[in-house]
């Protein structure tokens, strides 16, 4: 059930032209890291237009955030600052009050919006083609993370080999 609520979201999230991309651990598991993760990962281009949509995608799937602000406040870019700078948030998270899956959008991350997405590979299952983060910014995001979590430091093991496989290729 949990992945088939994970591809319905991303099917969504493509589906209604959301300029984003998959990273962290299910992006890891589709580069063929072998791991289990409950939540989706997603750096999205922060403009009002895009948020509107993943406001309204979180709203379908009945996600709430797990901070005590409404979700319309993502649209704000002061709030997401004031998040950042006064409170040392990453991302957004929401939250299902029906299963463990968490959505963690990324308010600040390591690379540039624009260059993840430049840099980004296309996956498609069925009938859609969504965008996951490439082993080296995922490898690079993964080594900027100052607490590595047993589970970080294993991903970095995994995309050091899956980046040498395919340069050996």
């Amino acid at each position: 059930m949990q992945n088939d609520l994970i591809y319905s979201i991303i099917k969504d999230l493509t589906k209604t032209d959301i300029k984003y991309v998959v990273c962290g651990g299910i992006a890891c598991v589709i580069h063929g890291v072998e791991r289990a993760t409950y939540d989706l990962d997603i750096y999205a281009d922060l403009y009002e237009e895009n948020l509107k949509k993943i406001i309204e995608i979180s709203k379908k799937y009945d996600l709430m955030p797990r901070i005590p602000e409404p979700i319309e406040n993502l649209i704000n870019e002061e709030k997401r600052k004031e998040w950042i700078e006064k409170k040392g948030a990453l991302v957004f998270t929401l939250v299902s009050k029906t299963s463990p899956l968490q959505i963690d959008l990324f308010l600040k991350y390591p690379i540039k919006f624009s260059e993840l997405y430049k840099n980004s590979e296309k996956v498609k299952i069925d009938d859609f083609e969504f965008l996951i983060s490439s082993p080296e910014d995922l490898l690079k995001a993964k080594n900027e993370i100052e607490e590595k979590r047993d589970k970080d430091l294993l991903d970095i093991k995994e995309l050091k080999k899956i980046i040498e496989t395919r340069r050996k290729k």
